[in-house]
């Protein structure tokens, strides 16, 4: 006999002793009794993919909520938004005036600086900011347009256009601003082209060429949209050139009718 199993009782087997062969089916009563029991859930692998995936589609629905889109409605309804500066020139009547309160003649002694933007070119500034919902939109010379959060100035991103070396252009490096429409920037440039801008990421969606730049044309002043056309007009009246005014398809940047 082996030592160490004293107290120790055998196996129980079925009745006969027989051992169950293995694949035997169990009795039913077995079965019945497996049956009642409450099946264990199945641990699941973890899935990082599915877990990005959702953390990349929360982002996105973020994102779309703190960058509205401008819709013509809202442009046409600029004036009343005055936390905003939706077009050139404030609306489609150009007062140039702003609905905000907060500042008025009896605090404005107490202004001070808060933030302050360096841009890497000098030269006179005549761009007029586009604000919407928190963002800011500028114009740097010669043909830059930068993204700038309006509460602390932090750059989010600069979007910088190659001129042609053959342009033809009077009176210095100046542009006088930016059109939006969606989430789309329109930007007209010294050497005569349309260039459509990604408000949220800053790269260029289409760039459409207006006139001969080393004809003398030009295009300086803030595009205008009304409804889902961009018009601009052209400068270089200082070389002779004919002067027109030409509607383009803002998602496409095809022309749709000039004069």
């Amino acid at each position: 006999m082996m030592q160490g199993t004293a107290g120790l009782k055998p196996c129980a087997t079925p009745e006969g002793g027989a051992t169950p062969e293995v694949g035997a089916t169990p009795e039913a009563g077995a079965t019945a009794e497996a049956a009642a029991r409450p099946a264990r859930p199945v641990a699941q692998p973890f899935n990082a993919a599915k877990i990005a995936v959702v953390f990349l589609l929360l982002l996105t629905s973020l994102s779309f909520q703190l960058h509205a889109q401008v819709g013509a409605d809202r442009l046409v309804n600029a004036a009343r938004e005055a936390r905003n500066w939706l077009t050139y020139s404030g609306g489609y009547f150009s007062h140039r005036f702003s609905g905000l309160t907060q500042i008025t003649p009896a605090n404005a002694k107490n202004l001070e600086l808060k933030w302050m933007y360096q841009a890497a070119a000098a030269g006179a500034w005549q761009t007029s900011p586009l604000v919407v919902d928190g963002v800011m939109y500028l114009t740097q010379r010669p043909n830059d347009v930068v993204a700038l959060d309006a509460k602390t100035g932090r750059v989010f991103w600069i979007y910088r256009h190659t001129l042609d070396p053959t342009q033809i252009v009077c009176c210095g490096a100046n542009n006088r601003g930016l059109a939006i429409l969606g989430d789309t920037l329109f930007m007209g440039t010294l050497d005569a082209h349309l260039v459509a801008i990604d408000a949220k990421t800053g790269r260029a969606i289409w760039n459409t060429k207006v006139a001969e730049s080393k004809g003398g044309y030009s295009v300086t002043h803030a595009p205008l949209v009304v409804k889902d056309k961009v018009i601009v007009g052209v400068g270089g009246g200082e070389y002779g050139i004919r002067g027109f005014v030409a509607a383009y398809d803002a998602r496409s940047g095809r022309t749709s009718s000039s004069c």
